[in-house]
């Protein structure tokens, strides 16, 4: 019998993203290996990363050696958005925020994004090698959206900075990255959680890290740009929670504490991914055991058009 294949779907979710990294530490410690992975916005850098170093010491490593590197991290707009609204339930709402009190509101209606292009573009020279995703050492794939036709797409070629800068270019924070005709946005806008997307890669099983915050329950909607964020983002929680309902397990580590936008807090949410995994490691490990071959999801439809940059 064919072995199964163990994918694994990293969702959005900026500076919680991190967590991804703990879960993956507790895979690699206890012999657990991962077969593919498809990431959306942060879930896309931190799984392209480790996709290509292949191990998480020298992921981390170098994730560590990027951060400590002042001339390529500007951790000043980052501060700006959280010193301007309370935590926010996701990051729509706290970009609206940080929008409506007039922050860089000047900025953000005359230019593409708050992050200038060459700030963008030089960041992630320093954070992703220039290299073809397909010569990552564990099959991986980026999750972006299209503006042009509204299509998800899952990028599988080319460029692995072009395709990490495109997953995570939040809309109105950085700019959008154009190929090929094509104005590709954070893939987080199509495919919060990209459980399917492994499937198409190739998994029999996928666990899923989702650390984005839950919505909590709130009446405080004096202005239109109020009401029009809250829908924004019933909508996009609706999708995450439908997008997670084919994962063979899901784990939430608790990020609840961690602003989206602080990026500064690499070893918490790290911590909060390898502590979540270690409590459900009985779980992880029968997932992983499990070797029925799950016929009804293999198929060769592809759900997802699959392009390279």
């Amino acid at each position: 019998m064919r072995r199964f294949r163990l994918g694994l779907a990293l969702g959005g979710g900026a500076a919680r993203g991190y967590a991804h990294l703990g879960i993956l530490k507790t895979l690699e410690s206890n012999k657990i290996p991962v077969d593919c992975i498809a990431g959306t916005s942060m879930g896309a850098v931190m799984g392209g990363l480790y996709a290509w170093f292949g191990n998480i010491r020298e992921t981390v490593d170098h994730m560590r050696r990027f951060l400590s590197n002042s001339e390529t991290v500007n951790l000043a707009v980052y501060r700006r958005i959280i010193e301007s609204e309370k935590k926010q339930a996701n990051i729509v709402d706290n970009l609206t925020a940080f929008i409506r009190k007039g922050i860089l509101y000047g900025k953000a209606m005359t230019s593409k994004s708050v992050v200038d292009e060459e700030i963008f573009n030089k960041a992630f020279q320093a954070l992703v090698p220039d290299v073809d995703i397909r010569d990552t050492r564990i099959p991986f794939g980026a999750i972006a959206s299209d503006l042009v036709t509204g299509e998800e797409l899952l990028i599988t070629g080319g460029s692995l900075r072009t395709a990490l800068m495109a997953s995570s270019a939040i809309p109105g924070i950085y700019p959008p990255v154009e190929q090929g005709g094509m104005i590709l946005i954070d893939g987080g806008w199509t495919n919060k959680i990209p459980v399917d997307p492994c499937y198409q890669l190739g998994a029999t099983k996928v666990i899923a890290s989702c650390v984005s915050r839950e919505m909590e329950d709130t009446r405080d909607f004096d202005k239109g740009m109020d009401i029009i964020a809250r829908s924004n983002a019933v909508s996009t929680n609706r999708l995450g929670e439908l997008q997670k309902r084919n994962a063979s397990l899901v784990l939430e580590p608790s990020v609840s504490d961690i602003h989206w936008a602080d990026f500064s807090r690499f070893d918490d949410s790290m911590d909060a991914g390898f502590t979540c995994a270690e409590e459900n490691l009985e779980r992880i490990m029968k997932v992983a055991a499990r070797a029925k071959w799950q016929r009804w999801l293999i198929s060769k439809k592809k759900f997802i058009r699959e392009i390279t940059l």
